[in-house]
């Protein structure tokens, strides 16, 4: 009897260890979160990104970009007007001396297959394929919508599509300069190769910019709601 007491004490003190292990780096992720650019421009707790894919995805990349060498100014869920006056949302902008990375970032489990030109882009994921419009056509209209907003000329952005950890790049083809697909991994390394490219916006642009568009991160939940619903009827078509 006594030495399944023991055992049973010794059970509760391991899980003891264990939470109390996990309950430091949740509240340490949880202070470098609010510290954050991304922490900063959300409404969303920690928890709240956690339990999100998608706004989980955005803000690990968001970490990467925070290391970039180069002057930049980060927006996230940024929405801004498009042709039919309607409001599109762009996942991450980053305003930099290099140009505007504009970024889609992607959340795919499977192996990913796609070229610059197909609509459409394939997802394969346990034997089953799923079928995603293509991300480059995309940001490429998110970039033609921000360069109607700023009119600073089209040769200053950078498309990027990221996807994140579990989607493995099978067979990806671009063809046009400044765009690029990577994975998540692949971040850091990429925004090395572009500190040596030359400067393209002083830092008076990048604030000037960046103000402009800040209020597009600032929607309300019935404006964003308002957006999704857009969108559902939109792809139902």
């Amino acid at each position: 009897m006594l030495s399944q007491n023991y055992i049973i004490l010794f059970a509760i003190i391991s899980v003891a260890i264990i939470w109390g292990a996990v309950g430091i780096k949740y509240w340490d992720e949880n202070k470098q979160y609010k510290k954050s650019s991304y922490g900063k421009q959300s409404k969303k707790s920690f928890l709240n990104i956690l339990n999100d894919k998608g706004a989980r995805g955005e803000y690990r990349t968001s970490q990467n970009l925070e290391t970039t060498a180069f002057e930049n100014r980060l927006l996230f869920n940024c929405y801004i007007p498009n042709r039919s006056g309607a409001k599109t949302e762009l996942d991450i902008i980053m305003i930099s001396t290099k140009g505007i990375y504009v970024i889609e970032n992607k959340n795919y489990s499977g192996w990913i297959f796609g070229d610059e030109q197909s609509k459409n882009w394939c997802e394969t994921l346990k034997g089953k394929k799923y079928f995603f419009y293509n991300p480059v056509k995309q940001n490429k209209s998110h970039i033609k919508n921000l360069e109607r907003l700023l009119q600073i000329g089209e040769e200053k952005y950078i498309s990027l599509i990221t996807f994140n950890a579990n989607a493995n790049l099978k067979k990806i083809s671009t063809e046009s300069e400044n765009l690029y697909v990577i994975h998540s991994s692949q971040l850091k390394a990429f925004m090395k190769t572009q500190t040596g490219n030359p400067d393209i916006l002083t830092s008076e642009e990048i604030e000037n910019i960046y103000q402009k568009l800040l209020l597009g991160t600032q929607l309300s939940d019935e404006e964003k709601q308002e957006h999704i619903n857009r969108i559902k009827k939109q792809y139902k078509k």
